[in-house]
């Protein structure tokens, strides 16, 4: 089961990703109930950097990291990501 602060940690996410404009003073409430201001750009940067590749793929212009097969997200002891070989 989820607590409160990762529910509304996921509602800011969803809320990021499919209608930013729509984020409300109660939405903003609840997550300073939860999170500090810091906290929360942390939360906000983190979906952004991972959802930024949404035009790219849309446009058919993001390079396959293994052509034809999946790859592991793997991020070594400093948070980086690692290249599969």
């Amino acid at each position: 089961m989820l607590t409160a602060a990762q529910k509304v940690a996921i509602e800011l996410a969803d809320a990021l990703m499919t209608r930013p404009g729509d984020i409300d003073g109660t939405l903003r409430q609840r997550l300073h109930t939860h999170f500090r201001r810091e906290q929360i750009i942390e939360l906000t940067l983190d979906v952004m950097k991972w959802n930024y590749q949404k035009i790219p793929v849309a446009l058919g212009v993001d390079p396959e990291v293994m052509p034809g097969r999946l790859a592991d997200l793997v991020f070594d002891e400093h948070g980086d990501w690692v290249r599969p070989s």
